[in-house]
């Protein structure tokens, strides 16, 4: 009777290691794996990617709480953050592509783009980028910094050149509720808050051949708060509102939407 007792307790302890091995296999396989991500460009005045307020010594150290639109987007991207979208000399006779290697390009109320950036941009969308673009008439959040002050968010996003020269506009209804809701983009809802309205703008009269081809496949989407234009071999979607990513203490759905929204523009 000892025998067999002890025979079935090396059995039952084997049939255990056996379990844990097969567990640990598990979890390796569908925890220690890399995700895969794909790289992201993103250009932002809004603190979406350094914490509000960093400063040159925050950033080198990595100091201070990550943003969760980072920290978010990170689980899915890597991310590259970028101040221009222009080629530049790079000092040795050749030039720095801030583009280059990118697939995915993410801008949410930009500082402005020059025209060098808005003819980069327009390149790099026409040879197959997807641009994920959100431009908010009116922001909305709150900010430790003054308005007037230059590191404040851009407080009131105009359509750049480049988005004309593709077939959109933006209109703002003044008289719209001061509060949140939820609208939208066709795929899929985003909160908004004071939001814009896409458009598909008229060619000019008097617009040439040229300018004439280099519209876009346009259409308006969902509730009208987004739009998404097929232009060469690329795609851009725009989104009239930023609310999403101003959220400091998000709600609980909010990265999930994120998400969402970047695999509706991306893929």
């Amino acid at each position: 009777m000892a025998q067999a007792a002890q025979r079935l307790k090396l059995a039952i302890a084997a049939m255990l290691l056996a379990l844990g091995i097969a567990a640990g296999l598990w979890a390796w396989q569908h925890v220690s794996q890399p995700v895969d991500r794909k790289p992201l460009g993103v250009m932002s005045s809004l603190p979406i990617y350094w914490p509000e307020g960093a400063d040159l010594t925050m950033v080198i150290e990595g100091g201070g709480q990550v943003p969760w639109v980072r920290s978010t987007l990170e689980e899915r991207y890597e991310l590259s953050p970028l101040d221009t979208l222009a080629a530049a000399p790079d000092g040795e006779g050749g030039q720095i592509d801030p583009l280059a290697g990118l697939d995915r390009l993410l801008i949410a109320q930009p500082r402005g783009l020059s025209p060098a950036d808005n003819a980069a941009l327009d390149q790099w969308v026409r040879g197959g980028g997807r641009l994920l673009f959100l431009l908010d008439p009116m922001l909305t959040g709150r900010y430790a910094v003054p308005l007037g002050d230059p590191s404040h968010p851009v407080a009131m996003g105009l359509i750049p050149p480049v988005v004309v020269r593709w077939g959109l506009g933006m209109q703002f209804n003044e008289a719209q509720p001061l509060e949140v809701r939820s609208e939208s983009y066709g795929s899929g809802s985003i909160p908004v808050l004071l939001a814009g309205e896409m458009l598909l703008a008229d060619p000019d009269p008097e617009a040439s051949d040229e300018e004439l081809a280099a519209r876009g496949d346009c259409r308006i989407l969902g509730s009208g708060i987004a739009a998404q234009c097929d232009v060469g071999k690329g795609r851009v979607t725009l989104v009239a509102d930023a609310a999403l990513l101003e959220f400091s203490d998000p709600p609980g759905e909010a990265p999930d939407q994120l998400l969402a929204l970047t695999e509706f523009a991306f893929n």
